[in-house]
């Protein structure tokens, strides 16, 4: 999981934290917890945030499934 990728990706779409926790259905605080890697996303999760924040198929995969990003 590349978080710093997804911190920019967010930035880039100027989207807030609450906006994003809204869309997913989640808590913000869920969303944080994501975010600093104590829980994982859900692949129902990782589809809306590609949605809202207009990610490209290779922007997902750099992101979420690209084994060699820590």
């Amino acid at each position: 999981m590349n978080y710093p990728e997804l911190r920019a990706s967010i930035a880039r779409a100027g989207v807030s934290n609450r906006k994003i926790s809204e869309f997913l259905g989640i808590s913000e605080q869920a969303l944080y917890n994501k975010m600093q890697g104590e829980t994982e996303f859900k692949g129902s999760e990782i589809k809306g945030l590609a949605n809202i924040l207009c990610l490209s198929m290779e922007d997902v995969n750099n992101i979420f499934f690209d084994a060699c990003v820590n």
